[in-house]
């Protein structure tokens, strides 16, 4: 019985994450509108398709430019200079292949928006109707800015004045500063929002939209990037002439393709960031990637040259520190000059390039310091053992930290893999509790988790291309393939088995490296005797596996063979600190959690539920 009741809950479930299931053909707006990954070859025709009907385009950093066809306002071809020039901009992502026109706010394939160009329509194509832009506020409340609020945001000097010519407005009731968010045509497409009380920040777009928050007047064709609204208002009112002074509207988690077109006129961009516990400096490095990063510029972290309103804190001048950002990428690096500013970044900051710490697990925080972008780590054990059941909850706890998160399940349903995710979420099974349902999925679908819609044996080619693509477009940080044996027997190479381990585990390893991606990779290991323990060499295949790993995790499961036998996770490799160990592994199996910190809480609730009743 209570297997039928959480049908109908689960197929919900699968209706909410469908919007992030990714595949090598197909991938979901947040929408839910499906599109075609990037195609080179259709993208390729379409510009000499241009280029035959004399279409004005523009090859800019990350998109091509080209005047809009595609809604029902427009003409089907605009032939006079006047109408050229009143058409407008759509932008199409050169790696993805979207088509982006921010004054209309559409956003379609690339395969959709070529029917619109050719010069007979396909039968049965018809443009797109033009949506409204116009985007209502949540707040309705809003009032200029006034003395008490500015007293309230605490950075010394400042005037309500100067909050009001940077846009900012006020909400009395909440007590929150309001800025408004603006896409490539300048229109408003979201709002973005400052807690007084606690500093928090949150951001509201559009569905299909993705704005950002730009002081600047001019055709200034420099920016300064930061990643949270108080360094955002410090550069601004500090009346920077050079540069204009841009706020990402997700700080450092997320930079969707639907920003770039608002910052394709920029020929610097320079990253200025304040960086937390979750995301370290390098997360600005990736962005830079995704922008061109030839274009861009960084200023690393250390006690001189700290976030803008630390800076300001510390009467620092910004100016300066602006003025000492250096190029992203170098042709070549060779000297410790060149590393220095990284060396001395690093260690100032040492506890955040250490990486995201687990909150579940604080054994793995005292062993592995924390999780790291740029690492590949094996986590093998015996059938049975659990190896999904804690890779679920260990990527599950650093999601819950904002870390984005792809898995990429082959022996597991995605509906099954997503119920296993939220009952660990949640803390217990809610087949009792269907009511409870709305509420938890809702949370849970707010987390960074995506997931790949591949299941049973997949060749490496196009596991990778969905990989990356998703990190491209979603900021992929971690991901998790379940399992490698899965990516095996099915290539065009029908040679040695192990060779091909290694070829497969090798593309894995670069991927990491190349992308600053941590990818974790559950593997079988060989067949051992049930009383032996697992060692690094007990991984399936050759010494490569272990030897390319950053870090090696083994199941050791003992209760089949002893009878006080444990399970427990063991840490057989750590090419950061060195420091090896072994975590206990208590199975609560309500939760399906093999956390300490959650079987203390509900070992607490069980006791309050037992305990007496205060008067």
């Amino acid at each position: 019985m209570r297997l039928a009741g959480l049908v109908k809950p689960l197929r919900l479930l699968r209706v909410n994450i469908n919007k992030r299931l990714i595949s090598a053909q197909y991938y979901a707006t947040e929408a839910g509108q499906e599109e075609y990954a990037f195609n080179s070859k259709e993208y390729l025709d379409f510009k000499k398709q241009l280029r035959q009907q004399n279409v004005y385009t523009k090859d800019g950093h990350t998109c091509l430019q080209v005047e809009c066809r595609l809604c029902e306002r427009l003409p089907a071809a605009a032939t006079t200079t006047a109408s050229r020039t009143q058409a407008p901009l759509a932008y199409i992502n050169k790696r993805t292949g979207a088509f982006i026109c921010p004054n209309c706010d559409v956003k379609v394939s690339l395969a959709h928006a070529l029917a619109a160009y050719q010069t007979v329509a396909p039968a049965g194509f018809q443009r797109l109707p033009v949506r409204s832009l116009e985007y209502v506020t949540r707040y309705p409340n809003l009032i200029s800015v006034t003395a008490e609020a500015c007293e309230a945001l605490g950075l010394k000097g400042l005037k309500e004045a100067q909050l009001n010519a940077i846009g900012a407005l006020y909400e009395p009731e909440q007590n929150l500063l309001h800025f408004k968010l603006r896409n490539a045509s300048h229109k408003v497409v979201g709002e973005k929002v400052l807690h007084l009380g606690d500093r928090s920040e949150q951001t509201f777009q559009c569905s299909s939209s993705s704005g950002l928050l730009i002081h600047g007047i001019g055709n200034k064709s420099k920016a300064v990037l930061v990643s949270n609204l108080l360094d955002f208002i410090v550069l601004a009112t500090q009346n920077i002439e050079t540069h204009c002074i841009i706020c990402l509207p997700y700080a450092l988690q997320q930079l969707p393709q639907e920003c770039l077109p608002g910052l394709e006129r920029f020929k610097e961009v320079v990253f200025w960031m304040h960086y937390d516990a979750t995301h370290s400096w390098d997360a600005a490095r990736a962005f830079a990637h995704k922008m061109d990063e030839k274009r861009c510029l960084l200023i690393r972290p250390t006690e001189t040259e700290p976030a803008p309103h630390v800076a300001l804190k510390r009467r620092l001048n910004v100016r300066h520190i602006l003025a000492k950002a250096t190029p992203v990428r170098h042709k070549a690096i060779t000297t410790f000059h060149a590393l220095r500013n990284d060396i001395l970044s690093e260690l100032q900051n040492i506890e955040k390039v250490n990486g995201v710490k687990w909150k579940r697990f604080p054994v793995l925080n005292k062993l592995l310091k924390g999780h790291r972008k740029g690492e590949l780590t094996i986590l093998t054990g015996p059938t049975g053992s659990g190896k999904t059941t804690f890779t679920s909850e260990y990527s599950l706890d650093l999601a819950m930290q904002g870390v984005s998160t792809l898995w990429g399940s082959f022996e597991i349903r995605n509906t099954r893999l997503a119920a296993t995710l939220l009952r660990q979420f949640v803390g217990y099974p809610l087949d009792d509790k269907l009511q409870e349902f709305e509420h938890w999925a809702t949370e849970f679908e707010r987390l960074p988790l995506f997931f790949m819609t591949f299941h049973g044996q997949q060749p490496l080619k196009p596991v990778l291309e969905a990989i990356e693509h998703a990190q491209y477009v979603h900021d992929i940080s971690h991901v998790i393939i379940d399992n490698l044996q899965f990516m095996m027997g099915v290539s065009s190479y029908r040679g040695d088995k192990f060779w091909e381990q290694d070829s497969i585990i090798a593309a894995f390893r670069g991927f990491a490296t190349k992308h600053n991606v941590h990818v974790t990779l559950v593997m079988h290991p060989r067949k051992e005797r049930q009383e032996d323990e697992l060692t690094t060499s007990s991984v399936f295949g050759t010494a490569k596996a272990t030897q390319e790993a950053d870090n090696v995790l083994i199941i050791q499961d003992k209760r089949l063979t002893a009878v006080r036998g444990k399970k427990y996770l063991q840490v057989a490799k750590n090419r950061y600190s060195g420091d090896l160990g072994i975590m206990p592994m208590e199975f609560d199996k309500d939760a399906l959690s093999y956390s300490s910190s959650a079987q203390s809480a509900k070992r607490r609730r069980e006791r309050e539920k037992t305990s007496p009743t205060e008067s």
